[in-house]
């Protein structure tokens, strides 16, 4: 019925193992014969000119011009598929990357949470808006900035109390005449930064010990985000340094950290209890 070479093969091998039957060829010579036997049998099977059912079986279709309208190129995993493989949008200009590659990327991808930060953003430019002496600096930080000025330069701890959970912290003004700003600010609990905004003259209060410990954090404050453009120019046009001896090796400190064999030396400070 199919007269093609497909099926004279496996004829002609059919044959030949008839034949060697009837010579008395034992069956483990013959295991070879029959595996092409087999496996033109099964190339037979799954073509759709002799079985049409296999047509809805096939991966790829049969004529492969019909692959070129719906296969795209995958920008991640470098592979042609299917257009239902990928988010396509009705203004979308390029492809992209498929489902299965952007499903990889988020499962891998490093997340922070700012939520937190973004609030106690949001307080602080409330607060400093209420304080009405156009205060500015605030406003040109991100809740990445206060995050890093938060756990990095205060330890994500009320300086006082050493409490740790960042929903009851608060940055105020660590001097309440002057604008807010990382070199004008304090780690405090809510109910202690409510006591510390009644106090007019803050180094009287805690004392030089205490008070040096501000100071040096705000130093810090001060050369790391001096470095930022967008407060550079600021801070030349409008402030002046901090009135406070630098340590040694300062400069190491630039962009918040110092290196694991650095240690910060300090000028001494006197031994007065605050």
């Amino acid at each position: 019925e199919h007269d093609c070479k497909l099926t004279k093969d496996i004829v002609e091998l059919i044959d030949r193992e008839a034949d060697l039957l009837m010579r008395g060829t034992k069956e483990k010579n013959l295991e070879g014969l029959r595996q092409r036997i087999s496996t033109l049998f099964l190339q037979y099977i799954k073509t759709p000119l002799f079985n049409p059912e296999a047509a809805n079986l096939l991966k790829v279709p049969e004529d492969p011009g019909s692959l070129r309208k719906n296969i795209y190129y995958c920008r991640g995993c470098g592979n042609y598929l299917p257009s239902t493989d990928f988010e396509l949008t009705t203004n979308a200009r390029t492809i992209g990357r498929c489902r299965k590659c952007k499903d990889l990327d988020g499962e891998g991808r490093l997340r922070e949470d700012f939520s937190r930060y973004r609030s106690l953003l949001q307080s602080i430019r409330s607060t400093e808006e209420s304080y009405s002496d156009n205060s500015r600096i605030i406003f040109l930080l991100t809740e990445a900035d206060l995050r890093y000025l938060a756990e990095n330069i205060w330890g994500a701890q009320s300086v006082l109390s050493q409490w740790e959970d960042t929903y009851d912290l608060t940055l105020v003004r660590w001097n309440k005449r002057l604008e807010w700003s990382p070199w004008n600010c304090i780690l405090l609990t809510n109910e202690e930064a409510r006591a510390h905004s009644k106090l007019s003259k803050p180094e009287e209060a805690y004392g030089t010990v205490f008070t040096q410990k501000v100071k040096y954090r705000h130093i810090l404050g001060k050369q790391h985000f001096a470095s930022m453009p967008k407060l550079a120019d600021y801070m030349n046009k409008n402030l002046k340094s901090v009135n406070m001896p630098l340590p040694s090796n300062a400069d190491k400190v630039m962009f918040g950290g110092r290196k694991k064999e650095d240690t910060l030396t300090l000028p001494p400070i006197s031994q007065e209890v605050a």
